[in-house]
């Protein structure tokens, strides 16, 4: 199958959202998750990959995207910069609170991250998240009980303090 203008507009059309919000899990950051898919849509245009299905192309892309960030989070550019954390006053009142339980996750372990996003924000099956990711269904399950139980303990953690 030939690759076309239109064809990896429409895919860019349907996937970026995903693998933006997937770029700002791993970086924490809108200009450095920007520039990630970017880089990532450039390297599905440069490589031209043949997919069998819709599973496929997400894998490739959920893939490549993690490897992505991975190398921007590992560059010495990116360790000797200066964090910018959002300014919470610059966040209007109705996304503070969305905002302050993603950063939650964001701070909970890769493998508990990945399965929370998978399973809340992209809305899949366990069975999906183990096709993709090629980890077992009963491990994906254990992941997302454990991640729910520490983002529990830290979210009251945070009332108990705000208390």
């Amino acid at each position: 199958m030939e690759w076309t203008k239109d064809k990896f507009y429409r895919m860019y059309e349907e996937y970026n959202g995903m693998v933006y919000r997937l770029c700002m899990l791993y970086l924490k950051n809108e200009s450095d998750a920007g520039d990630a898919v970017q880089d990532i849509f450039l390297k599905m245009w440069e490589k031209e990959p043949v997919f069998a299905n819709e599973v496929h192309i997400r894998a490739w892309l959920l893939r490549t995207t993690k490897h992505t960030c991975l190398d921007i989070l590992k560059s010495g550019w990116f360790k000797r910069r200066a964090d910018r954390e959002p300014d919470l006053q610059q966040i209007p009142q109705e996304q503070k609170e969305e905002y302050c339980l993603l950063e939650k996750v964001q701070k909970l372990p890769e493998k508990y991250r990945e399965v929370l996003y998978f399973y809340y924000y992209e809305e899949y099956s366990v069975k999906e998240i183990s096709a993709m990711t090629g980890i077992k269904e009963s491990t994906i399950q254990s992941r997302l009980s454990a991640a729910r139980k520490q983002l529990k303990m830290m979210l009251e953690t945070r009332k108990e303090e705000e208390i």
